[in-house]
């Protein structure tokens, strides 16, 4: 494997075509073509389905893309480093996180305190376990994530398996996300009993429609629906809970003093969060990082500051 193949196969998930990919690589198609593959060969998977409207990732070449993704960003990272003419930010930090508002919150104060001397921030978001490749990888300095509880177990190993240590900041309450696409949306109940969940669809993102952590509707006994929307896309998940009869499993984020977001607001978006009556799963939050790092002034400062909003 090259990282000429590593770019070729970003490329072509991005454009979803061949074709379109070979003109921005400046390579010819059947170039492109005989690449992918030979790496697929190599690795004794397809990458791509082919089809007339062009090619789409498998199962493998998502997992493929989320672990080559942060190798490209570091090449080029390498790649401009001989290169800058601007000033060098006197300081400097980079975090991942799993999409969570109020990480961008915390990197906004940061920045606020620390531009008059001069600081380079990089926020990345992460869907599923890639917030931990990321730190394993050492692309951000810290991730901030979340697990549910009755995957404990499955998480530790995980993270001995990347050399990572978890430190748990706050348990929250599993809630159920509504828009006002559903009718559970009108409850003035606090809480939905699973059964009221049952014939709706969960939103959810690839990860948990297959694999460890696919068995949660069971787990929750939110039973099973004949629709299930799936989608790589946080974004995504709230365009469909405004406009389906869809939920979407989350954390039970309150405001605080400080004005703290709700989780639930998204983009100026009108969600309502309900607690799952009975329910002993939680969501932990907590902070990951290398084994071998040493977190320095700024992110001892974030996380403070994430602590604070917790």
């Amino acid at each position: 494997m090259t990282y000429d193949q590593i770019r070729h196969v970003l490329e072509i998930a991005k454009t979803e075509s061949i074709n379109q990919a070979a003109n921005n690589l400046f390579l010819t198609q059947s170039a492109l073509s005989l690449s992918i593959k030979t790496l697929e060969k190599e690795l004794g998977h397809e990458i791509f389905i082919r089809h007339n409207k062009g090619v789409s990732l498998t199962s493998f070449g998502r997992t493929f893309v989320s672990y080559a993704q942060p190798i490209k960003t570091q090449m080029e990272q390498l790649q401009k480093l001989g290169k800058q003419t601007s000033p060098t930010p006197t300081l400097s930090f980079k975090v991942a996180s799993n999409g969570f508002r109020f990480v961008s919150r915390a990197c906004s104060g940061i920045y606020e305190k620390y531009k008059t001397v001069g600081i380079r921030l990089e926020e990345f978001d992460g869907v599923g376990d890639e917030t931990l490749e990321l730190v394993a990888n050492h692309t951000v300095e810290i991730g901030i994530v979340r697990y549910w509880s009755c995957y404990k177990p499955l998480y530790q190993k995980q993270l001995a398996a990347k050399s990572l240590n978890f430190y748990p900041l706050a348990s929250k309450r599993l809630c159920i996300l509504v828009g006002q696409g559903s009718p559970l949306y009108r409850s003035e109940r606090e809480q939905l009993r699973s059964e009221e969940l049952w014939g709706y669809p969960m939103i959810m993102h690839e990860y948990m429609d297959s694999g460890p952590y696919s068995d949660i509707l069971d787990r929750l006994q939110l039973g099973k629906s004949a629709n299930r929307i799936i989608t790589s896309s946080r974004a995504v998940i709230y365009d469909f809970l405004e406009t389906t009869d869809g939920y979407y499993l989350s954390s039970a984020l309150e405001e605080n003093a400080e004005g703290m977001f709700l989780e639930q607001e998204q983009n100026g978006r009108t969600l309502k969060a309900f607690y799952l009556e009975g329910s002993q799963i939680e969501s932990v939050i907590g902070w990951v990082k290398h084994s071998a790092y040493t977190p320095g002034m700024l992110a001892n400062e974030f996380i403070a500051r994430i602590s604070s909003y917790l």
